[in-house]
This record gives structure tokens, sequence and C-alpha cells, in this order.
């Protein structure tokens, strides 16, 4: 993304991130939920690429440690398709325009019912890293270091969950560095 702000979260929190598509070979809506999945009840996740080396995550960890925010998220191929309804939501809490051309269009979901009806979809199902083994990985080491045993948000790793319905769509991105949460405010 380019001049986008970061945006730190203070509370767990769940967006939608709508790509709006236009451009050569691809066009059209698509959704993102975005939010936190809890690291120890991910083991089941497909890790489709190689490991990644040691080097890298070993810096990504640093920087996790520095930080104490995460603001990459990995995306996350799964079968658990938003609701029509999500789709036409209210205007955006902020839109900014992908590297690709793509608008993303962020909107917080601050309804409970709403976030119990997508953490729902989600909880349970078959689901696949597509993007981010690294900072999946620096993730699963740092929940387990000693610089995270203060810090609950560290069990956590950001993700973008994308409907495998539009896996095939070109242009799709992950939103890199727009949100951050802190891994130093507790977990509800």
């Amino acid at each position: 993304m380019r001049g986008t702000p970061a945006f730190k979260e203070r509370r767990p929190g769940l967006w939608i991130d709508r790509q709006v598509l236009a451009g050569e070979g691809h066009s059209g809506v698509v959704p993102l939920l975005v939010g936190l999945v809890r690291l120890s009840e991910s083991a089941g996740i497909d890790l489709l690429d190689s490991p990644a080396s040691a080097e890298v995550v070993s810096k990504r960890v640093g920087a996790l440690v520095t930080a104490k925010t995460d603001s990459e998220p990995c995306l996350l191929l799964a079968r658990a398709p938003l609701p029509a309804s999500f789709l036409s939501m209210r205007q955006p809490d902020f839109s900014v325009a992908g590297t690709n051309g793509a608008r993303h269009d962020f909107v917080r979901i601050n309804d409970y019912a709403q976030h119990v009806e997508l953490q729902g979809l989600v909880k349970n199902v078959e689901a696949q890293l597509r993007e981010g083994r690294e900072l999946w990985e620096a993730a699963r080491q740092f929940a387990i270091s000693p610089a995270a045993a203060k810090l609950p948000g560290a069990k956590f790793k950001l993700c973008a969950i994308l409907d495998e319905a539009f896996s095939s769509v070109a242009g799709v991105e992950t939103p890199r560095g727009i949100l951050g949460y802190s891994f130093e405010d507790p977990v509800y």
C-alpha cells in the first residue's frame, strides 16, 4: 500500500477489507476478513510452501519484540464465505489505494452480534496459508518466547482471510502495514 498510515488497534477488532478491483483481467469486489487468529488453535492450517529460512524468521521475531505490534497479516484461504450482507455494509471507515491500483475499503465490525457471526464462520474451518510463511513462523516463535510472556496479544497472529471462492481472482492483495494490533493490550 502506498501512502497509508498505520492504524494501531488498542483492542481486538475485526475488519472487512472490501477490495474494489479495476484493471486488466480483473474487476469486481473481493472481501477479506482481517483479524486475529489464535496461534494455539491453528495447528491444522495447511502450510503450502516450504519453510522460511531461520535467518528471515529470526529477523521478523526481533521486529515483533521491538515493535510490540503486528501489522503484517498473513493471507489465509478458507472455506468461510462472508455473508452477502457484509459486502453491502455501511460506508468504509477509511479507504486506501493498493499497489496494484485496487481500492481497499476498510470497515470495522463494531457490532457484537456481527463479531460472533464472523468468529463462528472461521473458528473451525479448514484453512491454507497462502502468503506469509515467514510471518506465520515468526509469530509462532514469538508467542513462545520469554519476551511474549507478559503480552497476551502475542498468542495471536494478524491474518487476512479470503474465501476460497475468490482464490482464482487476479489482483487480490494482502493489506500490509495498515492495521496493527498491540501485543501489550489484553485480549478479551
